[in-house]
């Protein structure tokens, strides 16, 4: 006996034709939501995303599109969304290959103004094109919140010329003239860009006029004194800067000093991070009597810059003072064993600081393990507090 006949339902067969001939006819009309989820299920990964980026805003479609196209995705890193994770990262990749011998300028700009709204964050590992960035800024109006930016150069092979890598003086100039009016830019990630002071001072004239940027990281690079002064004058009343990074660069004593008078008339920085510095014990001490005088500074970290006594005793007084400071990191300096004793009896007296890291100091194995024991005691308290809501 023959089998019977199964006919595809009419409904189903909708649903495959819409499918199948959406990119010329790019609706659901009135569709009821089940089967516009079905329909999306099975739309083909290949539609130009100027139809599917305003029409389609689930977020499977957009994993498996994502999925498809790049082996590792991290959503998280792209505000736990499948669809801005696709748009960066496209855009990401367009700019690092840009090449405007090849691409018409007209392309990217195409791009840009589509992207913005669909783009929080521009992270760029190369920039061969060296491109004018006002571009970006004029394209992308009211966008992005974050970029960073990094002028390195990737698969180079036998190529390798050192001149290949880093900000250029020019890179500076159009960068600072897009920093004057950007509103919406919130992170500013130039690390590891070869960056010395002349560039630095170059950037430091855009950023003065900038109200927006809120976190600065200029780490790993090759910023001296004279760079650090013009960085030092935007930390005025008027900063709205609040986390500075310049780790690993080129800081002695007369730039820490600098940046010492800088915070103690600031009212906005909440971390400053100088790990990897030249600043020495000098250096070192006025940044750390500076920070007495800052009423918002909870992180602070000067560790592995040659630091020696005098730092130790700035750091007492600081401890014995109970203000906003929470995190202070002083590893890898040259204390002592007598001046670690000081801060360690200094500790007992402070109510607010629940990191301190001390470790490669000098200090005496026993005042080690009696700061470690205080502090944890200190967090189980914290935390017991919280749970009972207190």
């Amino acid at each position: 006996m023959a089998a019977p006949l199964l006919i595809t339902p009419l409904k189903d067969l909708c649903v495959k034709v819409v499918a199948a001939n959406f990119e010329s006819c790019p609706t659901f009309g009135p569709l009821p939501d089940k089967y516009v989820k079905r329909i999306i299920d099975i739309l083909p990964l290949d539609l130009p995303l100027e139809l599917v980026g305003t029409l389609i805003s689930d977020d499977d479609y957009w994993r498996r599109r994502s999925q498809a196209r790049w082996k590792n995705c991290e959503v998280a890193a792209h505000g736990f969304s499948w669809k801005q994770l696709f748009f960066e990262r496209n855009l990401q990749e367009f700019l690092e290959q840009f090449d405007p011998a090849v691409t018409d300028l007209s392309s990217l700009k195409r791009l840009l103004t589509y992207s913005r709204r669909f783009v929080q964050t521009v992270h760029i590992r190369q920039l061969p094109s060296h491109l004018d960035l006002q571009i970006l800024f004029d394209c992308m109006v009211n966008t992005p919140s974050a970029l960073s930016l990094s002028y390195n150069l990737k698969d180079v092979g036998m190529d390798y010329d050192r001149s290949l890598f880093g900000m250029k003086l020019s890179d500076c100039r159009s960068l600072a003239k897009a920093l004057e009016h950007t509103e919406t830019l919130t992170y500013l990630d130039l690390s590891n860009n070869s960056l010395d002071d002349d560039k630095v001072r170059m950037l430091a004239s855009g950023l003065v006029e900038n109200l927006s940027i809120t976190h600065l990281n200029l780490s790993h690079n090759k910023i001296a004194d004279r760079g650090v002064r013009a960085l030092a004058k935007l930390l005025d009343g008027h900063s709205v800067i609040s986390l500075l990074e310049l780790q690993d660069n080129q800081i002695h004593t007369e730039g820490a000093k600098s940046l010492a008078r800088a915070f103690k008339n600031n009212h906005c920085l909440l971390s400053v991070n100088l790990r990897l510095n030249r600043m020495g014990d000098e250096g070192c001490k006025a940044v750390v009597e500076s920070v007495r005088s800052a009423p918002t500074l909870e992180r602070l970290n000067i560790s592995a810059n040659a630091a020696g006594p005098g730092t130790a005793a700035a750091v007492v007084a600081l401890l014995r003072v109970t203000g906003s400071m929470t995190e202070l990191d002083l590893s890898c300096n040259q204390f002592g064993e007598e001046a670690c004793g000081g801060v360690r009896r200094a500790l007992e007296q402070n109510t607010s600081v629940r990191l301190l890291d001390m470790r490669m100091t000098g200090i005496n194995p026993d005042d080690e393990l009696a700061i470690a024991e205080n502090l944890r005691a200190r967090q189980e308290r914290l935390d017991k507090a919280k749970v009972l809501g207190k």
